[in-house]
């Protein structure tokens, strides 16, 4: 396997490799090592590139090539791949990160590969351009919805709308910066967020109801749903949990796969996975946003436990041009994640993940903190402090199984001083 390691802009000298096999050269941006192994499965040479820092050992011995770069802007990737073509001509560009969506699609543009759109990659990412999108394609779909450019446009937009309303980054992610403005007080903020990233910020109408995603994948246009998932969230609308399949009537799971289909339509979506999240209101479904990824979470492993498919196979066997996996029979009636969560401070304890581990129905614990972490208030997807996954015969059995099983979890925390500058002082939290 070559290895090219860069900081710098030029386009990188290496030996020549070997002919790429029958299948192809595949590009992968970022990401694990599932998707590059079922590439080579399908008899493909796969490039990997990505940063340094996420580049293991099990790449090395997965991929053929791997490029990689300490920092790199998206013109420093795509200069890159466009001089690699020139020796190792790819067929196509693929990824499952959410910080290469675009660069991908940049890179397939340039190079003719085919994918999906510009357009549409473009308008997945910054929120305000769907709402554009949608306002034309799907106007029974639409949200009102604009950037906020002054403190003035924010009360312009309440005399419209009303409250509450949301105010989140036009091309967030992870439930981060996500503010609901209910009264006087937190207009007050939200003019003085908007009077300090003019531009960056969408207002939208405050949606009610049940919120839910619904995870597909898409060839030639047409959507293939796979899942929906039934969504819970905690302060700051931050996810807390997750179960598949969603506990709804086929009516409401109908209703929400159309209302996807449509607005995957609208958008544009070609192929590959996609992962919208709706609310489920009195009017019917409306989509909150979307990505042309897979959902994150663990969303991926709740839809294999249930299906038996992972998108990333799909993904695989798509780009290899091979047919798709089929659904197995021998899975779990449902699959559910619960996340744990902690009072900000300095974690000063962790116990209980072992014991976690071991009750009916785990499948899956993941810890992310330990002794010596900061913890900061619950304002995106980094702020929980772990998962555990569980399987059941019913989405009700493996929700009690995955939260009782989090409750056997403690997590201590003590803010102090200049470690825990974003919590309040001389407090102390204990979170099962």
């Amino acid at each position: 396997m070559t290895v090219i390691e860069s900081a710098a802009t030029p386009a990188p000298d290496h030996q020549p490799v070997p002919a790429a096999p029958q299948g192809g050269a595949v590009l992968v941006l970022g990401g694990g090592t599932r998707l590059p192994q079922m590439l080579r499965d399908h008899g493909m040479y796969v490039v990997y590139a990505g940063s340094t820092g996420e580049f293991t050992a099990a790449h090395g011995a997965l991929c053929h090539e791997a490029w990689l770069l300490a920092e790199g802007s998206e013109d420093a990737w795509l200069s890159r791949a466009v001089a690699l073509h020139r020796e190792v001509p790819f067929v196509r560009v693929v990824t499952v990160r959410e910080r290469f969506l675009t660069a991908a699609a940049r890179i397939g543009d340039a190079l003719g590969l085919g994918g999906n759109p510009l357009e549409t990659v473009l308008a997945l990412k910054d929120k305000s351009l769907m709402r554009r999108l949608l306002a034309e394609r799907a106007p029974d779909s639409a949200v009102p919805a604009r950037v906020m450019g002054t403190p003035g446009e924010v009360d312009a937009f309440v005399a419209r709308v009303g409250l509450p309303f949301v105010l989140k980054p036009r091309d967030g992610s992870g439930s981060e910066g996500i503010t609901i403005v209910r009264d006087e007080a937190g207009l007050a903020e939200a003019r003085r967020l908007v009077d300090g990233r003019p531009g960056a910020l969408l207002a939208e109408q405050f949606l009610e109801g049940p919120e839910f995603s619904v995870e597909t994948f898409s060839g030639q246009g047409r959507h293939q749903v796979l899942a929906v998932t039934e969504k819970f969230t905690g302060e700051g609308s931050v996810e807390i949990g997750h179960v598949v399949p969603a506990r709804i009537g086929a009516e409401e799971r109908a209703a929400l796969e159309e209302a996807t289909r449509v607005f995957l339509d609208a958008v544009g979506l070609r192929e590959g996975p996609g992962h919208t999240e709706l609310i489920l209101t009195a009017g019917g479904p409306r989509v909150v946003e979307s990505h042309n990824r897979p959902g994150g979470d663990g969303i991926v492993d709740l839809v294999r436990h249930v299906t038996g498919l992972d998108v990333r196979d799909l993904l695989a066997a798509q780009t290899a041009g091979a047919p798709l996996p089929a659904p197995r029979e021998d899975v779990a009636g449902a699959a559910a994640t619960w996340f744990l969560t902690a009072e900000p401070g300095v974690v000063r304890e962790v116990s209980g993940w072992e014991a976690a581990a071991g009750q009916p129905g785990i499948v899956g614990v993941s810890p992310d903190v330990e002794p010596g972490d900061a913890v900061g208030p619950l304002g995106g997807s980094d702020d929980r402090c772990g998962s555990v996954t569980a399987v059941g015969a019913t989405g009700d059995e493996a929700l009690a199984r995955a939260r009782e099983a989090v409750g056997l979890v403690t997590v201590r925390t003590e803010t102090a001083g200049a470690e825990a500058a974003q919590a309040p002082s001389g407090s102390q939290g204990e979170t099962r």
